[in-house]
This record gives structure tokens, C-alpha cells and sequence, in this order.
């Protein structure tokens, strides 16, 4: 069997490190996660292999969801790795920039489907969801802090943090987050509750 060849490092994060990597002539993606000095080795292996099973069902859920996420290939528990399809885009943060005509309703429509099948993203800001202008193909990324069976409250949260990423960058973020909720409400009607629930969220944020 060919081996598995890692590429370069392309991003180190605080709980990961991505890289690219080959097989059989095939682009991927390589996410490993790091070790924990300070935590005892045991339970230190212990929350990298639960937390590599956890993201990969996520992944894996969220697709059968409707939402575009990688294709894995492989989990590796022991290894902390999960092996996925190298997807070509950019950060739908750039792409707003750059005017690539990225759908933000659409996007709404995917975490509608997210919200729907009662799952969160955790991370959900414009560096986490991936666009590739020519096929006008959209990917969403790095679930390591979603979650299964989730309330209104995580739901809320995940809608709290996109809008949050849009305001911090983009002078048109209020018109991007209205056409966000749009979309959202197209493929989760009940999503008005998740909505209520992202104001009272924003206004804890306020008077804190």
C-alpha cells in the first residue's frame, strides 16, 4: 500500500496542526492534534483521540445534513489525525474582500441545515467556511468545538460568533448578517427562536 506522504505545515492552531499532504496522486489534508504539556500523559491522549472521533462524526453529520464539509478519508485515533479531502478555496472572510460573489444567503442555508439536524460548529466565523469561485463551491471547516444534540442557546451562539466575524471586518456586515438570516430561515423555519435567542445573547454581551 502506498504510503501516506505529509506535505507542509500550512496552519498551527492551539488544539491542531494542519498540513497538506499526497496519496496516490490525491491532494489532502492532514489535522493532527498536538499534545498538551501540562496535562498528564494519560488523559492527555485520552482527550486527543475522543476529541479526533468527536470532529470526524461532526464532519461526517454535518454532510449527511446537507452541509458542504471535506470528504475523510481516514481517522486515526491513536495517531490524533484525521485525514481529509484538500479543498481548493479561500476564507469566505478574504473572498468578501476580494468581491468573489460570495452567497451569503446561501451560506444561512447551510447552517440552517447545520441547526436543523441539531448540530453546532462552535467556531462559526468567516476564517471557518472555505469558497472556491470557479465551481462556486462552498466548504465548511474545523468542527473541534461543535456538538451533538445541541439547544437554542449553542445555536444561538454559533449565530452570535458569524455575525460577530462579519462586524469585526467587513463595513457592510449588518447587510452580509440580514442576508445570512434569510437564507437560514429558508431551510430551518424554527430558526426565529435561534434568532430571538442570538439578540438575548448579544445584549448579555452589552450590559456585562
Amino acid at each position: 500500500m502506498e504510503p501516506l506522504k505529509k506535505k507542509e505545515l500550512i496552519a498551527r492552531g492551539a488544539e491542531a496542526n494542519i498540513r497538506r499532504g499526497e496519496w496516490k496522486g490525491r491532494e489532502l489534508v492532514i489535522k493532527e492534534r498536538v499534545a498538551k504539556g501540562y496535562r498528564l500523559p494519560e488523559l492527555d491522549q485520552e482527550l486527543r483521540r475522543a476529541r479526533t472521533k468527536k470532529e470526524a462524526r461532526l464532519i461526517r453529520e454535518a454532510k449527511k445534513a446537507g452541509v458542504p464539509t471535506p470528504i475523510i478519508y481516514d481517522v486515526v485515533p491513536e495517531e490524533h489525525t484525521i485525514v481529509m479531502q484538500w479543498f481548493p478555496g479561500h476564507r469566505v472572510m478574504e473572498c468578501i474582500e476580494q468581491g468573489m460573489g460570495v452567497d451569503m444567503s446561501l451560506i444561512g442555508e447551510f447552517i440552517g441545515k447545520l441547526h436543523r439536524a441539531n448540530l453546532s460548529h462552535g467556531d462559526l466565523t468567516t476564517s471557518n467556511i472555505l469558497f472556491y469561485p470557479p465551481n462556486q463551491d462552498y466548504c465548511f471547516i474545523d468542527f473541534s468545538l461543535g456538538e451533538f444534540q445541541v439547544d437554542l442557546e449553542e445555536k444561538g451562539v454559533d449565530l452570535h460568533l458569524l455575525k460577530e466575524a462579519l462586524v469585526s471586518v467587513h463595513e457592510n456586515a449588518l447587510e452580509l448578517y440580514e442576508q445570512v438570516l434569510e437564507g437560514y430561515l429558508r431551510t430551518y423555519p424554527e430558526g426565529e427562536e435561534v434568532i430571538r435567542r442570538t439578540k438575548e445573547i448579544e445584549s448579555r454581551g452589552r450590559y456585562q
